[in-house]
């Protein structure tokens, strides 16, 4: 877990697509997603292969591509995971690839580092859709699910379908597709015309400040009376 016992902390997904011909500036983002953590980074793990210190790094990240990237995580002195990225809905066949960074800091309620660290990436490769979100320290930062201790020892995590979590199928995440409401969303104006469409025209123009929309609890209290989003909102730490 990240942090000790009912602790809170802050989680930020982003997601990226990776087309022949736009790229990405991995190097970048990783510096940037790096920069934004509280923690240092002492070791990664790349493709699921053994850990190793993070001087290491230099070296690999020489020959990365998104081509041979599927799975990348950065860990602090404490072995928690801080920074992963992810290769993801490669089973749905896309011409293109979406990549997953999840990045866990330290709580604040104001989201502002969040705010400035969307801006500081969204020029590093087409940022198609983001969150962030407060989250307990019994629940995993990758998956948002919740950690159970077992009776004789042991965790487990809850399972949920990855696609059961996202409002619009992620199929359609070229178009716009979101997963859900959250305190501070990134949205293009694909994925903003969504948001309308499914909460009946709620929000406008001035809500959005670039791609980021920051939703106040006076907005949320009203929001949750919209019965088909109750499921996909997450405006508390769950």
């Amino acid at each position: 877990m990240f942090f000790k016992s009912k602790i809170k902390y802050n989680v930020t997904k982003a997601y990226f697509l990776v087309t022949e011909t736009n790229s990405i500036n991995l190097d970048s983002l990783f510096d940037t997603f790096l920069k934004y953590s509280d923690s240092e980074v002492v070791q990664f793990s790349l493709n699921y292969e053994e850990v190793k210190e993070i001087k290491c790094f230099s070296q690999k990240k020489v020959a990365l591509c998104t081509e041979h990237l599927e799975n990348l995580d950065f860990y602090d002195v404490k072995s928690r995971t801080i920074l992963t990225v992810n290769k993801v809905f490669t089973y749905l066949n896309f011409k293109f690839t979406v990549l997953e960074f999840t990045v866990a800091n330290s709580f604040r309620k104001d989201f502002k580092k969040e705010v400035q660290l969307f801006k500081d990436i969204s020029s590093a490769g087409d940022l198609v859709y983001g969150y962030s979100r407060v989250l307990r320290s019994d629940y995993l930062p990758i998956t948002e699910n919740k950690v159970q201790r077992r009776l004789f020892g042991g965790i487990s995590a809850t399972v949920e379908s990855e696609e059961a979590k996202w409002l619009v199928h992620p199929e359609g995440i070229e178009q716009g597709a979101i997963k859900g409401l959250y305190p501070l969303n990134y949205l293009n104006d694909q994925a903003f015309s969504i948001l309308q469409e499914y909460s009946g025209g709620f929000f406008d123009s001035h809500d959005r400040a670039g791609n980021i929309i920051l939703i106040d609890q006076q907005s949320q209290k009203k929001l949750s009376n919209i019965s088909s989003l109750e499921k996909f909102m997450h405006f508390s730490e769950t």
